[in-house]
């Protein structure tokens, strides 16, 4: 199981990087316009970025979301993400700690702040809160000087998973009782299939600090691990999951603690726009991974760009700061407007 867990992991990495991963459907922010502050023009020099990410002062409203760790050749890769999130003042997610419960050897490929003082964000999933004791999350988060703890669920993904854990029986349980038992955040994230106004209201019953969209539009777990699972014909749930954007909306009318966007975020106009609609954050994986291919220097030049390309939407948009852009006005088109009125979503939150 040891050896298993980690090279799972390379071979995920291996996957991502040159196969064809992505979702065919989108992330729907393509359906938000947003509509220029009536104020006078905003010069892109003028737009500040800063904000606040788990009540500490960050560069950007922008994160590294959760990639890799528990293989000794993914220490490289974490170590060139946490050095240009160092850089620029933004967070960093880890991979599932797992393979560090299972194995300690190999927590080194996690414990990046060692080198780069940043914000850190600590991973394990919530069929594994079952097998763990609190006191066990705690000190993983504890060895690599994490800042809060992501609970990724990921059912589609462990059903098409040769391998997958299907022990989901009490995990809303485990969860409420892991965040009234350790002394870290926690904040629930899904892998790419989005999380739904129930189970948002749900979470809101909890002491669970914030929710991360992890919407469908973006990297496709389901298509990763049936790039593994030869035995089995499962492209039937292969396009599963409910759209970024759908998903941070449907959060945001039930869920007032930190949310954040993840899925499909690639672009300057997809940050703007999620943070318009309420986000707190963005989280970006895969262009991260794919620009370390160039090491640390590469994930540095497509972050500069990714910040340059926010604050030309920012100006287009006469927004000076965070706070200006979360006053904005825009419309919700078809058909994700259509969606949104079948769900019966309140949208008094979007002012």
């Amino acid at each position: 199981m040891k050896n298993q867990t980690s090279s799972r992991k390379l071979e995920h990495i291996k996957l991502s990087l040159n196969k064809d991963v992505q979702f065919k459907i989108t992330n729907q922010f393509e359906n938000i316009l947003l509509l220029p502050k009536k104020s006078k023009t905003v010069a892109q020099s003028e737009v500040d970025l800063s904000s606040l990410f788990l009540g500490k002062k960050v560069g950007a409203p922008i994160f590294m979301s959760a990639m890799t760790g528990g293989h000794e050749k993914t220490f490289q890769i974490n170590k060139n993400l946490a050095e240009a999130a160092d850089e620029f003042n933004i967070p960093m997610g880890l991979g599932s700690q797992r393979a560090m419960i299972e194995n300690n050897s190999l927590a080194y490929t996690y414990d990046v702040k060692k080198y780069h003082d940043i914000i850190l964000l600590g991973n394990i999933g919530i069929a594994q809160l079952a097998n763990y004791k609190p006191s066990q999350i705690q000190h993983m988060l504890d060895e690599v000087h994490a800042d809060a703890l992501c609970v990724h669920t990921n059912p589609a993904q462990e059903i098409a998973q040769p391998e997958g854990n299907l022990g989901f029986k009490n995990a809303f349980a485990n969860l409420k009782s892991l965040a009234e038992s350790i002394d870290y955040k926690v904040i629930l994230k899904e892998v790419g299939n989005g999380i739904s106004k129930e189970v948002a209201e749900k979470v809101s019953r909890t002491k669970v600090y914030g929710i991360d969209t992890g919407g469908a539009g973006g990297t496709n777990w389901i298509a990763i691990e049936l790039f593994r699972n030869y035995s089995h014909d499962m492209d039937f749930i292969k396009e599963w999951g409910i759209p970024t954007a759908q998903s941070l909306i449907e959060i945001k009318s039930v869920f007032n603690r930190s949310v954040t966007a993840t899925g499909g975020i690639r672009t300057g106009i997809d940050v703007v726009k999620a943070i318009s609609l309420g986000a707190d954050s963005c989280g970006i994986a895969m262009p991260m991974l794919k620009a370390n291919k160039d090491g640390s220097k590469g994930i540095k030049h497509y972050i500069a760009r990714l910040i340059e390309d926010i604050k030309h939407e920012m100006s287009l948009l006469n927004c000076a700061n965070i706070n200006d852009l979360k006053a904005l006005k825009f419309t919700i088109n078809a058909p994700l407007s259509d969606i949104l009125k079948q769900r019966n979503i309140n949208l008094n939150y979007l002012r």
